[in-house]
């Protein structure tokens, strides 16, 4: 009895299980928009962000505000990392990270050396060494973005040298500022031209001279060259020669700190190699001269 009405349920769920294959329910088509619409955005989601930038963009915002009502803006950090295109809020949270390993890092060592050996750890020491590699990974990152950007700087000044003159040649073409800006910023490649290439498109397309941009971005990376031109141009904007005298004494004032600092990094190099030359001198006398000096004096 039992066995049939088992076999019986099968059956039925079988037959249950055919006709919803042969015959599957429709849904509208309200459900089928939502539907469609709940996975496309699901999926832009994914493909823009990953779970773990979500959360490192969280924490590092928090950390954004919580140095912000201490008073720290870090005006420079944000130039630095302004003009290296890298986000503020992952720059600290990975210098906190780095601080964090440095103080926890002699400590834990300490604690798996005396739990090796048996012995009571003395904490101490380590955590003044934990301190000190704290503070060291907390400002080194720093450090290496300062360097960074000046390289970034310096590329900077030799494309704004090359990109006036070539826009002052423009002008005295006949053509406009804003032509002349805009079509000289589409001749050069490289990032420091597409740079000034996006400064200039996004200033034509949201209304904006494109001196006005052009100070923004020397204000947003400390770019000074960039501020002092914009603020040239906008005071003579509205004669045309003038903006060519400008535009063409900025750039030979460009060429020829350049070359001054070109010539002072070639001249400190120089000094340098001479002051290796010395020591390496006097080392070979030193190396010369011992033997017979510790022979007399040996006597």
């Amino acid at each position: 009895m039992t066995l049939g009405i088992v076999l019986g349920c099968l059956f039925g769920g079988a037959l249950v299980l055919l006709a919803l294959a042969i015959w599957p329910p429709r849904p509208s088509l309200a459900q089928n928009l939502a539907r469609w619409e709940r996975d496309r955005s699901r999926q832009a989601r994914a493909a823009e962000q990953s779970m773990e930038d979500q959360l490192s963009e969280r924490l590092g915002r928090r950390l954004v505000t919580g140095f912000a009502r201490r008073g720290f803006t870090f005006d420079k950090l944000r130039a630095n990392l302004e003009l290296l295109e890298r986000p503020l809020e992952h720059h600290l949270l990975r210098k906190c990270v780095f601080a964090l390993i440095g103080l926890l890092l002699p400590s834990a060592l300490t604690t798996l050396v005396f739990t090796a050996t048996g012995s009571i750890p003395s904490f101490t020491i380590p955590a003044v060494f934990g301190v000190m590699a704290a503070t060291v990974l907390f400002i080194v990152p720093d450090l290496t973005i300062a360097q960074e950007a000046e390289e970034r700087r310096a590329d900077l000044r030799r494309a704004l040298a090359v990109f006036f003159n070539q826009v002052h040649m423009s002008m005295s073409g006949g053509r406009g500022v804003p032509e002349a800006l805009q079509s000289t910023s589409r001749i050069f490649s490289g990032w420091s031209f597409e740079l000034l290439r996006n400064t200039i498109d996004k200033a034509r397309y949201s209304g904006e001279t494109a001196w006005s941009a052009l100070t923004d971005l020397g204000e947003r990376t400390a770019v000074r060259d960039l501020t002092e031109l914009g603020g040239a141009l906008t005071l003579v904007a509205e004669d045309g020669s003038k903006v060519k005298e400008t535009l063409a004494a900025r750039a030979e004032t460009l060429r020829r700190r350049q070359l001054a600092e070109e010539q002072g990094a070639a001249a400190k190099a120089d000094q340098s190699m001479q002051i290796a030359q010395v020591v390496l001198a006097v080392a070979f006398f030193v190396f010369i001269g011992f033997p017979a000096l510790y022979a007399v004096l040996a006597v």
